[in-house]
């Protein structure tokens, strides 16, 4: 599937995601999505009203019109069992950026000054097989508005994100790969999670010989 840009031009990006992972259909009807969101929220949660299922439903549509605004081209929720038994949960978005023009072995470097130092925030800039990237692995208190759950007031969660920013190597766009969960006890778990996706980023078309016997997830994005 190709996308472009308002020059025309396709903007390459794949990627490949191991099992566990839930995408949801950014390209799918909107209402549809809805409808099945509000079926999955039934079934998860029966003893919810009908009010808060429709309100939780509309918000979630709302705050992924916003991100797909943005540049997000992929979102999913992942559920991976580690080898202590734990349930590992979570949220993965992939998005596309504009970055200044120039070297884009330089950009991870950028990136990185442009993130500010905060308490419990770790910066790296690491190599992949697409190339360098920054990665920021920060914790961080969300706040969650009630109308999510369509009850008053709001809650705060403790979140840990761990974010990749790689450079398309020929245009001035990058790619931001971030993963987030609540499951802090499984931090060792999360990370090797998270560098094992932002490694399967692409910028160049797989071969059928190379690409992996244990993807699942069909290995390219609307923008390649």
């Amino acid at each position: 599937m190709t996308a472009t840009v308002d020059t025309g031009r396709p903007l390459p990006l794949w990627y490949t995601l191991p099992e566990g992972f839930r995408q949801v259909d950014l390209a799918a009807d909107p209402e549809e999505r809805m409808e099945a969101n509000y079926t999955a929220l039934a079934e998860l949660c029966p003893d919810a009203a009908t009010g808060q299922l429709v309100a939780s439903a509309l918000a979630f549509e709302a705050a992924l019109g916003r991100l797909v605004e943005d540049g997000l081209v992929h979102f999913s929720s992942f559920v991976l069992r580690t080898d202590d038994d734990l349930l590992l949960t979570g949220i993965c978005q992939i998005s596309v950026t504009d970055r200044p023009a120039g070297d884009p072995h330089l950009y991870p470097h950028s990136a990185l000054r442009a993130h500010p130092d905060q308490p419990d925030t770790h910066k790296a800039v690491v190599e992949l097989p697409s190339g360098l990237a920054a990665v920021v692995v920060a914790d961080q208190a969300v706040t969650v508005p009630g109308t999510l759950f369509g009850v008053e007031g709001e809650s705060t969660s403790a979140v840990r994100t761990a974010t990749f920013h790689l450079a398309f190597p020929r245009i001035p766009q990058a790619v931001v790969v971030s993963l987030s969960t609540e499951v802090f006890e499984a931090q060792e778990e999360f990370l090797e999670l998270a560098t094992l996706v932002a490694a399967g980023i692409s910028f160049t078309a797989p071969t059928p010989a190379r690409e992996p016997k244990t993807a699942v997830a069909a290995a390219h994005s609307p923008f390649g």
